[in-house]
C-alpha cells in the first residue's frame, strides 16, 4: 500500500484595461505546490513546468520502498505582496524547485481482488531533473537510472527579467538579468549522469559544456550556476549638429545623404559674425 499526501495551490490572473481607445493586457500566474509521498510498491511521476522562456522537467519511476518530498513555485509576470495581500504585474519570471527522495529497489506484486493475482512488477528506479533557460541559452540536468538505491537532495532555480523601453525620440534601452542554478547532493547505486550546456545564440556556438557519467556506487555533491546580464542604451543623435559639434560629429551615412555641398553649411564655415558698427 502506498500512502500519498499532495497539496497544490494555483492562481491565474488576467487584467485588461482600456484607456483613450488603446487596449493593454497583462497576463500572468503564480503556481505553488507542496507534495509528500511515502510507501512501498510501484510509482511513476511526471512534471513539466514552464514560465515563459523558463522550463523545468522532473520524472521518475520504480518499484520498492519510496519516500519523496517536493516544493515548487512558478511565477510568470506576477508577484504577491504580503503586506497589501494583493497581486501586481512585473517583468519577472521565476521557477524554484526543491526535492528530496530516498529509494530502495524491491519486487512488488499487486493484489487486485480475491479472484485475480498479478505477477511481479520489477522496475529499477529512475529519477530525472532537467532545467532550461532559453533566454540565456543554458540547460542543466541530473539523471539517475537503473537504480538499486538512491538518496538525493536537489534544488533548482531559474530567474529571468527583461525591461525594454522605446521612448522615441528619446532613444531606447533594454536591461536583462538571468540566473540559473542546479545543486545536487546524492548517493546512489546504479547509473548517474550530470550535464550542462551553455550556448551563445546557437547550438553551434557552445560556450560551456559538462557531460559526466557514473556507473556503480557513488556519493556526489555538485553545484552548477549560470548568470547572464545584458544592458543596452541607445541615445538619439542630433539630426542637425551645426555648431554644437560640427560636421565631424555626424555619422558617415548622414553626411553622404546631404551631398558634398552640405559641408560648408553644417561645419559653420558659412557663419560670419557681424562686424561692429562704429558709432
Amino acid at each position: 500500500m502506498i500512502h500519498r499526501l499532495a497539496m497544490a495551490f494555483i492562481v491565474s490572473v488576467v487584467l485588461v484595461g482600456v484607456t483613450w481607445g488603446a487596449v493593454t493586457e497583462d497576463l500572468g500566474y503564480i503556481y505553488s505546490m507542496d507534495q509528500k509521498v511515502e510507501g512501498n510498491g510501484f510509482f511513476s511521476s511526471y512534471k513539466n513546468i514552464t514560465a515563459g522562456n523558463l522550463v523545468l522537467g522532473s520524472k521518475g519511476h520504480g518499484s520498492g520502498s519510496y519516500s519523496y518530498e517536493a516544493k515548487l513555485r512558478s511565477e510568470l509576470d506576477f508577484k504577491f505582496d504580503s503586506e497589501s495581500q494583493d497581486y501586481y504585474g512585473t517583468s519577472d519570471r521565476r521557477i524554484v524547485f526543491d526535492e528530496s527522495a530516498d529509494y530502495a529497489y524491491g519486487i512488488n506484486r499487486l493484489q487486485l481482488g480475491k479472484s485475480f493475482k498479478s505477477g511481479a512488477f520489477p522496475s529499477l528506479g529512475k529519477e530525472v531533473t532537467c532545467i532550461k533557460n532559453y533566454g540565456a541559452g543554458v540547460s542543466m540536468n541530473a539523471h539517475f537510472d537503473s537504480l538499486d538505491t538512491l538518496s538525493k537532495d536537489i534544488s533548482a532555480s531559474l530567474y529571468w527579467k527583461d525591461i525594454f523601453s522605446d521612448d522615441y525620440p528619446y532613444g531606447e534601452s533594454e536591461e536583462t538579468s538571468s540566473r540559473t542554478s542546479l545543486n545536487v547532493d546524492a548517493a546512489f547505486t546504479g547509473r548517474g549522469h550530470f550535464g550542462l550546456l551553455a550556448v551563445n545564440g546557437s547550438v553551434h556556438d557552445v560556450q560551456k559544456m559538462i557531460d559526466e557519467d557514473y556507473i556503480g556506487t557513488f556519493s556526489i555533491v555538485k553545484k552548477m550556476s549560470h548568470e547572464f546580464n545584458y544592458k543596452l542604451k541607445a541615445e538619439p543623435e542630433d539630426w542637425l549638429p551645426c555648431c554644437f559639434g560640427g560636421w565631424s560629429d555626424m555619422n558617415f551615412r548622414d553626411q553622404k545623404g546631404f551631398g558634398k555641398s552640405a559641408k560648408g553649411v553644417f561645419d559653420c564655415t558659412c557663419f560670419v559674425p557681424p562686424r561692429s558698427i562704429a558709432a
